[in-house]
């Protein structure tokens, strides 16, 4: 005949038969205890439920009760077999008080509870074993209680094993030495009055012990809250405020601090979540109106509690948080300087830092946190990158950056030698660099550079330069003297400049070569003499029939 049980029945059955095994495993044989007391508890009804006085008389099989000196009650007896062999066992009364202390259903803890037992007796620790059986199983099944809850959930997983002393898998009981064993890891997960209303620093706490976030700063008015994982921003911060961030199910609390986010050193960015110890009272505070503050400074946003700017729309500004809390901002003067450093060591972080834009807002120096050997490093690291640039050298922003910063820069070191054409236009310059060596280029434009005078013709390429291109500087005379030398050259362009004098005897020998355009303005020779522009102004129209192109 068969029977149909339901799961219930099942889970019941699962428990009988785990208890029942348990009983015949660990508690007293009733025959042996008979024999032990001479019959004196054979049977015996007690009211009240009184259980028998502690004692012992002689027996073949030795029996030593273990008691609990309080009321001088058995919890347990050492059993001695005729081969010497002992075995410790429990009263009936005791191991019901186990079974009931274990707050799962299929009675999972039962085996635990007993081990506890026994490992104190067997550590010589008979006072400790005494206690727990007597006085701590409402505690055990507490924290049981608390472990049988969240032993399966990601949270527990992940953040137990950061708790001193967890063992090497937290979800298993048996791997727990003791109730305080126990509880040193379930601790954080157990949840507080203050939690059940809601208290922010219980869920705060909550997740700092576990290791799910940082407490990164606190003093007596405000604290700085680092969530490590989507839950620890969820859980206390979603009634709160309204970042992306703290929205279960959003993937931008992950997004945020990796790729294009990351630290100079690799690691995953931060977010800074500002906490004024107001916010922690029982009444409502206007705080609450504006804080709390997040910021990330890898994606540039210093948001209040509406997710909106403090530095744009907010009715909150950053120089309202700074003068607030003095301690805040030397907390992060030092944090931003030392995310600095890491940045000017690693990159561009000394022309373009965030960490120093930052830094400066908190009133923070780059000399103060930053040494001559960091500086050093950090003018390397620009050196390299601009070299590594391809491309026009306008918008080579780590050279423009060395130029302005640094001395001895010499322009020509970041540009191929095999070069044709050369355009230094709109970078600040009082001379040419040196292109003699460019020996292909063949163009070279230097076009609003504040150049006071045009280059000599040892720094330029003369055998193959063809076009010179020269406009809108501060030149006072040209060309050159010894432009004669370049016999290629076909345009001279060099309008839009004070000339103050031109070498027309030069472009009398340019002319007889190979140059067909020498480009200026009228305005151009408003500076010059009377007998000089004269000289212009012959040379302009007796050209020979050279075909050649003067003037604008």
């Amino acid at each position: 005949m068969k029977y149909v049980i339901n799961e219930n029945q099942y889970k019941t059955l699962l428990k009988e038969d785990r208890v029942d095994f348990l009983r015949n495993q660990y508690v007293i044989d009733p025959k042996v205890l008979d024999k032990a007391t001479d019959g004196e508890n054979e049977q015996e009804d007690f009211e009240d439920g009184d259980r028998p006085a502690g004692g012992m008389t002689q027996s073949k099989e030795k029996v030593e009760p273990i008691q609990d000196q309080h009321n001088g009650l058995d919890i347990a007896y050492i059993v001695t077999n005729k081969k010497g062999k002992s075995k410790v066992v429990l009263t009936d009364e005791i191991f019901n008080d186990i079974v009931e202390a274990d707050p799962s259903t299929k009675k999972e803890f039962v085996q635990w509870i007993i081990t506890v037992f026994l490992r104190h007796l067997k550590d010589g620790d008979v006072d400790q074993a005494i206690r727990f059986i007597s006085e701590d199983l409402p505690e055990a099944r507490e924290f049981l209680e608390v472990f049988e809850k969240v032993r399966k959930k990601k949270t527990f997983k992940t953040g137990a094993p950061n708790r001193p002393d967890a063992p090497q898998n937290v979800s298993d009981i048996t791997q727990y030495r003791d109730i305080a064993h126990l509880y040193s890891v379930v601790r954080p997960f157990i949840e507080s009055d203050d939690d059940e209303d809601g208290g922010l620093w219980g869920k705060l706490k909550k997740y700092i012990d576990i290791g799910h976030a940082k407490l990164a700063y606190r003093d007596n008015d405000v604290l700085v809250y680092q969530p490590d994982t989507q839950e620890s921003s969820c859980d206390p911060l979603g009634p709160l405020a309204t970042w992306c961030t703290r929205r279960s199910g959003s993937s931008y609390f992950d997004s945020y601090r990796q790729g294009s986010y990351l630290r100079p050193d690799g690691s995953k960015s931060e977010y800074y979540v500002i906490l004024p110890k107001t916010l922690f009272g029982k009444e409502e505070h206007s705080d609450s109106d504006v804080y709390p503050l997040q910021f990330h400074w890898e994606s540039g946003q210093l948001h209040d509690q509406s997710n909106t700017s403090i530095e744009g729309r907010s009715s909150l500004k950053l120089a309202d948080v700074i003068k607030r809390f003095p301690g805040l901002m030397e907390f992060f003067k030092k944090d931003l300087g030392a995310l600095a450093t890491h940045e000017i060591k690693n990159g561009a972080g000394l022309m373009d830092s965030k960490y120093l834009k930052y830094l400066n807002k908190f009133g923070g120096d780059v000399k103060e946190v930053i040494s001559d050997e960091v500086y050093k490093d950090g003018v390397a690291s620009i050196r390299r990158l601009a070299s590594e640039q391809q491309g026009a050298l306008q918008n080579n922003k780590y050279l423009k950056w060395l130029m302005e910063n640094t001395d001895g820069v010499i322009i020509t070191d970041y540009l191929d030698r095999s070069m044709e054409v050369l355009d230094f236009s709109d970078m600040n310059l009082t001379e040419l660099p040196n292109c003699s060596e460019f020996t292909n280029a063949n163009r070279i434009s230097a076009n609003n550079c504040g150049l006071t005078s045009v280059p000599p013709v040892s720094h330029l390429p003369k055998d193959s330069l063809e076009i010179l291109t020269l406009n809108d500087n501060q030149i006072t005379e040209a060309p050159g003297k010894d432009y004669g030398q370049l016999k290629g050259l076909f345009v001279l362009n060099i309008h839009d400049n004070p000339l103050r004098r031109i070498d027309v005897s030069v472009l009398e020998q340019l002319s007889q070569e190979n140059m067909a355009r020498f480009v200026i303005n009228d305005k151009d020779l408003t500076n010059l003499s009377p007998e000089n522009l004269e000289q212009y102004r012959s040379w302009e129209k007796d050209l020979g029939g050279l075909g050649f192109l003067g003037g604008s």
